[in-house]
């Protein structure tokens, strides 16, 4: 098991580059997961693809859900060890643990009982319904494990531990990648499942992962130690949902405008969609390297507070908005650059082709303006004050909707009006969190100030 970092003392760079590696590695890991799928899935058709990526809806949900359980349990677990308060920490990751898997248990029911009436509202006809049912059934049960995942690996990372959840999650990617071809062409003598079949390879990875970490905490023992009671504690709980259900309402934003350009493209045709499925999962594979440095920020930020360190607050900070704009501007052109040829490693069909090239090409220009969203939200998460950017994420997606639902109908636009909407939405929600940020900030080193001369 590696070794946790102590984020209060040393250069602010090299630890969240430290910590930045291994997460945007275990991201990446996790990013197989969906490439892989829609990958050999793609052998089958647009159809096939269509269904994969309607069910990549529902992800949202569970992140959403991830992001209430783990944001809080990340953010109070920093702020403790920041302080050296390791029992503390140790109450507030069982509770996180038990939250998830209630929840996760929860999801995966309803995830099963609505998967028709899901599919079919987000354009699911034909084949791709039927397959997308198919695919969404298996994929609810995977939300459970996936959502246990987010919240330990969450855990880890506000311990200053994230090599331990990359090296867990390397192996299970690796796993996906294996059973995928098996399962859905059934090669070696397995049953050919079709697009279920993408489904069960991940859940089996999935659950090859969350093994792993059960070993690594009940067996071996992990930072901490999960001994005493196991009742819930509404104290913590209260505490922990606190922050983190503005996370939570924040990524369902996100999720909700994912839902409304399924919608709208859906008018499209097939192919729209399928181009939509693929071209956000290489917007997500750019995404990557900042969101590890964004979570890495926020392990930073939160350890820094916890300790009273308003100077090293800020340099964690600045450090992340500087690398993940450089970050982004590289993802940017080679989105732009190499657009055409992207879309054709999943998808051979022209018109899927033509609807993602105009995707990557518009939506790729708001990289940077996204790196900067996420170390922000980052650092109000660190900081344990999540509603900021709940607001402004509120007022991107109602910004969106009125303009997409409304504009492009309206004028005659075609679907490139879609995504030069969505920029429209995001550069804006950029300014008003930044803003917000700033206040913050000054109000958090006058408390400091004073804290320290009254010492």
């Amino acid at each position: 098991m590696s070794k946790r970092l102590d984020l209060t003392q040393g250069s602010m760079p090299r630890l969240i580059t430290k910590l930045a590696v291994p997460i945007c590695l275990g991201m990446l890991m996790h990013a197989v997961y969906s490439m892989a799928d829609l990958y050999f899935v793609g052998r089958l058709g647009p159809h096939a693809v269509a269904a994969v990526s309607i069910s990549g809806n529902a992800f949202f949900i569970m992140m959403g859900l991830s992001m209430i359980l783990g944001t809080g349990g990340m953010a109070l677990i920093a702020q403790a060890f920041g302080r050296k308060d390791y029992e503390e920490a140790n109450r507030i990751f069982k509770q996180s643990l038990i939250l998830s898997l209630s929840c996760g248990l929860a999801i995966a029911f309803i995830g099963i009982a609505i998967a028709r009436p899901f599919v079919s509202f987000f354009g699911g006809h034909g084949d791709s319904l039927t397959w997308g049912v198919e695919y969404f059934q298996v994929f609810s049960i995977s939300l459970t494990v996936l959502l246990l995942l987010f919240v330990v690996g969450s855990g880890f990372r506000g311990m200053g531990d994230t090599k331990t959840p990359m090296f867990i999650m390397m192996q299970s990617a690796v796993l996906n990648i294996i059973l995928d071809p098996l399962l859905i062409f059934g090669l070696l003598g397995m049953p050919a499942m079709g697009v279920r079949g993408a489904a069960v390879a991940s859940l089996v990875a999935q659950l090859y992962a969350l093994a792993w970490y059960a070993h690594l905490i009940f067996i071996k023992g992990s930072h901490i130690q999960l001994s005493g009671s196991w009742r819930p504690d509404l104290v913590i709980i209260k505490r922990s949902l606190a922050i983190g259900i503005p996370s939570g309402l924040t990524m369902y934003f996100v999720g909700f405008n994912m839902m409304i350009g399924y919608r709208v493209v859906s008018g499209y045709g097939t192919a729209a969609l399928a181009s939509l499925g693929i071209g956000f999962r290489i917007i997500q594979s750019c995404y990557l390297p900042s969101m590890g440095i964004a979570a890495a920020v926020a392990a930073a930020v939160g350890q820094n507070y916890g300790a009273r360190i308003y100077s090293r607050i800020r340099q964690s900070i600045d450090f992340g908005l500087r690398s993940t704009t450089c970050i982004m501007i590289l993802g940017t052109a080679v989105c732009c650059i190499f657009s055409a040829g992207l879309i054709d490693l999943f998808s051979k069909d022209q018109e899927v082709i033509r609807y993602g090239i105009i995707y990557l090409t518009i939506t790729s220009l708001t990289n940077p303006a996204v790196g900067m969203l996420m170390v922000i939200s980052s650092s109000f998460q660190g900081l344990g004050k999540t509603y900021p950017a709940f607001v402004s994420a509120a007022i991107d997606t109602g910004l969106f909707a009125l303009l997409v639902l409304t504009l492009p109908g309206y004028f005659g636009w075609g679907i490139q009006a879609i995504w030069w909407i969505k920029a429209i939405a995001t550069v804006f929600e950029l300014a008003l969190v930044s803003f917000w940020l700033k206040i913050f900030l000054r109000d958090i080193r006058n408390d400091l100030a004073l804290t320290t001369i009254s010492r």
